[in-house]
């Protein structure tokens, strides 16, 4: 049975949001282009990866996901999400998935943003997501992806979506 819990992403926005096991869901809002939009993002607190199906994407693209590597801060009741630069973008199972950002994440190693323990964890935790979610040696059929989406958020994406939050900062 899920549970409530409150995500603060990125320090910037304040949202309602429920726990399953390894799993969080919350339904949050944001302007961009000067309209006003809402989404429901899932965390898996397993990989540190956040994921969603933006609804600001294109529509040839509409039911794709958006995957981001984050640091989570689990307190309990709060959860604190972090961006961590690395993302994967994971269209139909006939197509390959993307792997963005992988540059941008060696410049903040580079320039100490992220020391090399934390740099290294994120690469350790981002092999494990693909590993698990995507990747598909030995099986390469491409009618399925291994576990994409994750069986994790199953019963959190049959939740109403339900958007309870705030802004934190404009």
């Amino acid at each position: 049975m899920p549970t409530p819990v409150t995500v603060i992403r990125d320090g910037a926005v304040r949202a309602a949001g429920h726990r399953d096991g390894d799993a969080i869901v919350y339904d949050w809002g944001f302007t961009w282009q000067g309209a006003d939009w809402e989404q429901r993002t899932f965390l898996l607190l397993d990989t540190g990866f956040q994921i969603n199906q933006p609804v600001i994407f294109p529509e040839h693209q509409r039911g794709w996901w958006y995957c981001d590597l984050v640091r989570i801060v689990d307190e309990g009741h709060t959860v604190h999400v972090a961006d961590h630069w690395i993302d994967v973008i994971v269209g139909p199972p006939d197509l390959p998935y993307r792997v963005l950002d992988l540059d941008e994440y060696g410049d903040a190693i580079a320039a100490g943003d992220l020391d090399a323990a934390t740099g290294a964890d994120g690469l350790r935790r981002t092999q494990t997501f693909l590993d698990r979610h995507l990747n598909r040696w030995p099986d390469i059929s491409r009618d399925s992806w291994p576990d994409f989406p994750p069986r994790a958020i199953a019963v959190l994406a049959d939740l109403p979506f339900s958007p309870r939050w705030e802004a934190l900062r404009p």
